[in-house]
């Protein structure tokens, strides 16, 4: 009898099974091929140093290539000439950007970058914990800005690509490409919220917050959209 009941009696229920780790590389690489699968893995393990040390080396290589062009001479000067500056400063200006010290500007942008992902860390954490209630570390997120940031090197880089074509930063990817090169504020704007590239970057740090935090994609759109806002400010104004 005792058979019986203990063979009716129904089986604890199984946990679900963990996510596989994955190594920094396999990481890197599959937030763009299974961005899912790749923050299941990140939420038991958040990675910080290998997708900031991946932005920061694309950052130092970007800026090298930029050094190595005229693109921040022609655009310092051009500004100066449109504020009406005198002679002596475009000629003192240009003589600095022809010099080596060009190259001091590629280090410049490895505090910046740092920055910025601890701030956007920061941002998210206000919004999906205090404000929307989810329950993740800080790391976490800074392990979402830091992955989302290795998709906006994409962004970056062919925005870079166009920049060296046409030797100016003066470039847009959204739909600022078809109206034209002087554009106002809320154009600029326009251009910088309809990027793919910044749209794609920004979707796969709303699915980092929405995996990690086991709630649905909308969270994650909610939560990221402060900073995708700061983003736009900051692509539309820091041209």
């Amino acid at each position: 009898m005792q058979d019986v009941i203990a063979n009716q009696t129904p089986a604890p229920a199984t946990e679900a099974p963990a996510a596989p780790s994955m190594s920094a590389l396999g990481t890197l690489l599959g937030v763009f091929t299974n961005p899912r699968r790749t923050f299941e893995a990140l939420a038991v393990r958040p990675r910080i140093l290998a997708p900031i040390v991946a932005v920061l080396i694309c950052q130092l290589l970007f800026g090298i290539v930029i050094a190595r062009t005229d693109i921040i001479k022609n655009d310092a000067l051009a500004k100066l000439e449109q504020r009406g500056a005198p002679q002596e400063q475009i000629d003192a200006t240009e003589r600095v950007l022809e010099s080596p010290a060009r190259y001091l500007f590629t280090l410049l942008g490895a505090p910046v970058v740092v920055f910025i992902l601890l701030f956007s860390a920061g941002l998210l954490y206000f919004v999906a914990n205090l404000m929307m209630g989810a329950r993740l570390r800080y790391t976490h997120y800074l392990s979402i800005a830091a992955y989302g940031g290795v998709i906006a090197m994409v962004d970056q880089l062919a925005q870079l690509l166009l920049a060296v074509q046409r030797g100016t930063f003066h470039v847009h990817l959204g739909v600022g490409a078809f109206l034209g090169d002087e554009l106002t504020a809320p154009l600029r704007m326009l251009d910088a919220a309809t990027d793919p590239l910044l749209l794609w970057s920004t979707a796969i740090e709303a699915l980092g917050v929405a995996v990690m935090a086991r709630k649905r994609f909308g969270f994650g759109v909610l939560a990221v959209a402060p900073w995708f806002v700061a983003r736009t400010l900051l692509a539309a104004f820091g041209r």
